[in-house]
């Protein structure tokens, strides 16, 4: 029994879980201010003034 947790395999799961959210934290704070793809649905329009 592993920190009371009743089981090996449940012991295991928490374990794996805490991994896991650790993991998405590092890859979080690794990627954090990357710029990716632009969307292809993003649209530009000018608008001039004076011009009727």
């Amino acid at each position: 029994m592993m920190l009371g947790l009743g089981s090996v395999e449940i012991a295991m799961v928490f374990w794996l879980c805490l991994l896991a959210s650790l993991g998405c934290v590092v890859y979080g704070i690794l990627n954090w201010n990357k710029k990716g793809k632009p969307d292809a649905t993003a649209i530009t329009i000018d608008v001039k003034k004076g011009d009727k």
